[in-house]
This record gives C-alpha cells, sequence and structure tokens, in this order.
C-alpha cells in the first residue's frame, strides 16, 4: 500500500498539485483570488499547522496551493497534508489522487477522530505540515458562533486542535478565507458545485504565524487556551 501511495504521489498527485499552483498564481494575477500579507507566510517551515475558516467547499482545494514553492522544491518533506472530511472528499473515487497526503476525519465516527489525531500528531513530529479547518466542518452548519467585531464568525471549534499544538510544538498559521462560498455556494443544487463562480473574488488574509510553548501532559486549561488564542486570532484576523 505504502509503495502504491508513493507511486501516486509522484505520477498523480504532484503534477496536480503543480497544476492547482499555477492555476492559483493566474487566479492571483487577474484578482480574482487575492492574498493579503504574503510577506506573513512562513516559507519552507516544518511542524507547520494552517489553520483556516470553513466558509465552503472550495477551501480544502484552495489552501493548499499557497505552498507551492514547499511543492516545488521539498515535496516529500513539506508538501502539506490536507485533512478532509472522509464523506466529501476522501470516499469519492475521483480524490484517489488526494490520499498520499490526506489524514481523513470522520466526523460521526469518535474512534477515527481519534486516529486522525495521532496521525497528525506523527506527522507534526516529523517536521510535516498540516492544513485544519478547526470549525470541524463548514461554518454555515453551526450552532454556536463567535463573532469577530465586525460580525464575521466561525464555528465552535471541536476538540483536538488545542491538544496536537501542545503535544507538538508547531507553529500555528492563521488564514481567514473570504468570499469561497461565493465561489462555491453552500447550496443543495449540485449543480452549483459542478459549475462554480470562479469570476467572484476570493480574499485570504494570512495572519502572523503563532508559538506555543509545547507540553508533552498538556492540562484542559492550557488546550483551552491555544484553542481561545487560535479562534480569537482568526477574527482579528477576519476584521482586517
Amino acid at each position: 500500500k505504502k509503495l502504491w501511495e508513493k507511486l501516486i504521489f509522484i505520477f498523480v498527485s504532484l503534477p496536480i498539485g503543480y497544476l492547482l499552483g499555477i492555476i492559483f498564481r493566474i487566479l492571483c494575477l487577474f484578482r480574482i483570488v487575492k492574498v493579503s500579507h504574503w510577506e506573513r507566510f512562513p516559507h519552507f517551515r516544518g511542524k507547520l499547522i494552517l489553520v483556516s475558516n470553513h466558509p465552503s467547499l472550495l477551501e480544502p482545494i484552495l489552501l493548499p496551493a499557497l505552498f507551492f514553492w514547499e511543492y516545488l522544491f521539498h515535496p516529500f518533506k513539506l508538501a502539506p497534508w490536507s485533512t478532509p472530511d472522509k464523506q466529501n472528499y476522501y470516499d469519492k473515487w475521483y480524490w484517489f489522487w488526494l490520499k498520499p497526503r490526506a489524514i481523513p476525519i470522520e466526523r460521526r465516527d469518535p474512534g477515527g477522530k481519534a486516529r486522525a489525531l495521532v496521525k497528525m500528531i506523527k506527522v507534526l513530529k516529523e517536521d510535516g505540515i498540516i492544513i485544519l479547518f478547526p470549525e470541524g466542518g463548514r461554518t454555515f452548519k453551526g450552532e454556536r458562533f463567535h463573532y469577530s467585531k465586525k460580525k464575521k464568525r466561525v464555528r465552535d471549534f471541536e476538540g483536538g486542535i488545542g491538544w496536537i499544538v501542545a503535544k507538538t510544538g508547531a507553529t500555528v498559521l492563521p488564514v481567514w478565507v473570504d468570499g469561497a462560498d461565493n465561489v462555491l455556494p453552500n447550496s443543495p443544487d449540485k449543480l452549483y458545485h459542478t459549475f462554480p463562480r470562479i469570476w467572484r473574488k476570493t480574499i485570504i488574509k494570512i495572519g502572523e504565524p503563532i508559538e506555543f510553548v509545547p507540553s508533552e501532559h498538556p492540562s484542559s486549561e492550557e488546550r483551552r487556551y491555544i484553542e481561545e488564542k487560535i479562534r480569537d486570532t482568526l477574527l482579528e484576523l477576519a476584521d482586517e
């Protein structure tokens, strides 16, 4: 299985990653995608968690393109790991090319979630990069929300991110995405997902990386502090 996944990664995942990176740069050139504060982006840094809000199904495809140079120069070590919903992405046959760099999240299975957390910690301790959506699903599906001063919102975070950060000492890169739900609307009409409205603008705001003190046995207070710090930083970034 590992050999098969390596072959898929080399001959399928990497070329698709390069292609998506080139398309991403073209969209930026034509201002369809706007990235704010590129100077904050920590290129070629391992043990990194990119943490983002989750307004639509577009972000899991869009955000890995931020790591184009990592794909190009250090693909085996620094190509980011995605954390897709197992049902929406991982289990669909046409996403097979994601699997060599994906940690599927089984949102309805506590045991599956625990296995995913263990895998994330392993990747980070080997100086890998992970893209994570701590809301545990798209924002609009939430029941409890936290708001910025300008009324931007995120859901309550699902448990786990505080533990992962504390156990690994990983650097957290906050990223806020605006407008992706206009490109790929959250509608039960599948036609919207088949034909994304790519002419509509998406804004990606990159925040300052956050460092936390690692702890081998983090207390619930330590984990809660990390979660609240990340959440509050995301909401402040949303208002920039």
